[in-house]
């Protein structure tokens, strides 16, 4: 957004992050690996244009104590399962190319 360093943001601004879609690449009874796909959206003041795209995040979680907490190991062992593999393509959740490239939908709750 072009600010310096300890700098507010300008009136207006922001980035919104969305996670619309998810991989599983690997899981065990306590540990998933996903890659999760998300819409980024940011809007660098009041007047600027809204601009938008896709990311792709590779993350991993163990079963402890009742909820799902990232850890390390299962990071590592999410790096592990994706090393050599081609990444996913980065598409929107309405295309075709969505399906194809392996995601599924997160929907949201009625």
């Amino acid at each position: 957004m072009g600010v310096a360093l300890g700098e507010p943001l300008p009136p207006g601004a922001y980035v919104r992050t969305h996670v619309v879609g998810y991989q599983v690449i690997h899981e065990s009874g306590d540990e998933v690996g996903v890659w999760l796909l998300s819409r980024v959206v940011q809007k660098n003041g009041e007047m600027a244009k809204e601009s938008g795209g896709y990311t792709r995040t590779l993350m991993g979680a163990t079963w402890q104590d009742g909820d799902w907490k990232m850890t390390g190991r299962a990071i590592l062992h999410a790096v592990k399962a994706v090393e050599g593999k081609p990444k996913p393509a980065m598409v929107a959740s309405g295309d075709a190319e969505f399906n194809e490239a392996g995601w599924t939908a997160i929907r949201e709750a009625s």
